[in-house]
């Protein structure tokens, strides 16, 4: 999928190579985790970039397997998008089969619990 900068956002906005960053932090959530995009901002020691996080993410080319987006849920503990949403459903989808409870609200159930530590 090419760059599209609304759905993307502004390219390049924290500087260049800011999309492989995130990727590389996102792959060091452990399966049956989550974090926030916030989470992944501060650990890149840019914590008001939360929304470019998300932009990095939505930025995936589909043959990305290996950097596990569905892991990472607003501050909340919702899930990016509603859960009636096709993208929603396939986060939910993938937080299940590694043993999250996603519920139908969208909520990653004791969500603290599964929360991914950086240090």
């Amino acid at each position: 999928m090419p760059y599209d900068p609304d759905r993307h956002g502004p390219h390049r906005v924290v500087g260049p190579g800011f999309h492989q960053r995130v990727w590389e932090q996102v792959r060091r959530v452990p399966a049956g985790k989550v974090t926030t995009y916030g989470d992944v901002a501060a650990a890149l020691g840019l914590r008001r970039a939360a929304r470019q996080v998300g932009y990095a993410l939505a930025a995936l080319p589909p043959d990305q397997e290996r950097v596990p987006w569905h892991r990472v849920v607003q501050a909340s503990g919702r899930i990016a998008r509603s859960i009636d949403s096709e993208c929603g459903a396939e986060q939910a989808r993938r937080l299940r089969a590694e043993g999250v409870t996603v519920d139908p609200r969208g909520r990653v159930v004791e969500f603290e619990l599964r929360r991914a530590s950086w240090s």
